[in-house]
């Protein structure tokens, strides 16, 4: 039994190391969010889908589903980890050539996304910016038109 109780526990920390290794994060704890989205964002991390660090820097991901997308600006609900909407809707300006990155991981013009389509956006710890994918620079961010999400 205590064989068992010692490779048990053995197995639950290399589970952990490998997260560690893998450079997994907790989207509350271990992310520093800039003070200026948490404004827009206050729980960000109730809705924080998975932290990736690019380039030394940590990057957020956020699932989002597409309300309208007009005009070169495109209006989503944010979503939790069980795909409930969350929080208050955020509209976004884009420039004609901004892409998308779908769910699916397909990459779209941001022009050509629909309403119900599920978007994945990113957010980098260290400056207020959404992005379509981590480690994007700071020319190709899409900015917070209107829209404050922690009021619903």
């Amino acid at each position: 039994m205590e064989t068992t109780v010692k490779l048990t526990a053995a197995v639950l920390i290399g589970f952990s190391l490998t997260g560690i290794a893998q450079g997994q994060s907790d989207c509350v704890k271990d992310v520093a969010y800039n003070k200026e989205f948490l404004a827009k964002f206050p729980d960000a991390g109730a809705v924080c889908q998975e932290v990736k660090v690019v380039n030394g820097e940590k990057w957020v991901r956020f699932n989002a589903q597409v309300k309208s997308n007009t005009d070169n600006r495109i209006t989503v609900d944010f979503l939790d980890k069980q795909q409930n909407h969350y929080g208050n809707p955020m509209t976004l300006s884009y420039t004609p050539d901004a892409t998308l990155t779908l769910e699916n991981k397909k990459v779209k013009p941001a022009s050509e996304v629909k309403k119900g389509d599920k978007v994945v956006v990113w957010v980098p710890e260290s400056r207020y910016g959404i992005y379509a994918q981590p480690g994007a620079v700071e020319s190709k961010q899409f900015a917070v038109v209107s829209g404050d999400s922690s009021q619903r």
